[in-house]
């Protein structure tokens, strides 16, 4: 009998574990969603959702430029960007005849990829986009959104 009364205690605390797991990635997700329905009212496309280790950014397209974070791309200061593999260019474009600096030399490859993108602007300022270092193609899905989104819009 008491066999029976610890597994059935077992089991009550496995479920309430379960059900507790459950109602927090269900609450990350309608809160996700709230997030990105406010920014579409605003007037912004959601390009990419890039997870950083204790949040969730997003990469945001509107008529006057990209916005991430407290960082602000306008479309009409961009004059290229490059897409990055631990520091290593992967693809790059230019606008108008300028010219972006010499990239700098790809790091040791650290036991995962870090992806990355630079938005150059014409007063010379190169911002920085993280876009994870997630397995499995995520963070480079991640890199090629954003990248194109720039090339296409900026």
């Amino acid at each position: 009998m008491l066999l029976q009364v610890l597994a059935a205690a077992l089991l009550i605390v496995f479920l309430w574990s379960l059900f507790r797991l459950a109602m927090g990635l269900r609450w990350a997700k309608l809160s996700r969603e709230a997030s990105q329905r406010a920014e579409e009212g605003r007037g912004r496309r959601v390009v990419a959702e890039i997870p950083l280790a204790d949040d969730l950014l997003l990469f945001l397209e509107d008529a006057g430029g990209f916005h991430w974070g407290a960082q602000h791309a306008a479309r009409n200061a961009i004059v290229g960007a490059r897409v990055m593999l631990n520091g290593g260019v992967i693809g790059s474009f230019v606008r108008g005849g300028a010219s972006l600096p010499g990239p700098s030399a790809p790091e040791d490859y650290e036991s995962r990829e870090r992806w990355e993108v630079v938005v150059y602007l014409e007063d010379g300022r190169a911002l920085l986009v993280p876009c994870g270092s997630l397995r499995e193609g995520v963070s480079r899905e991640i890199a090629m959104r954003v990248f194109e989104a720039v090339r296409a819009g900026g």
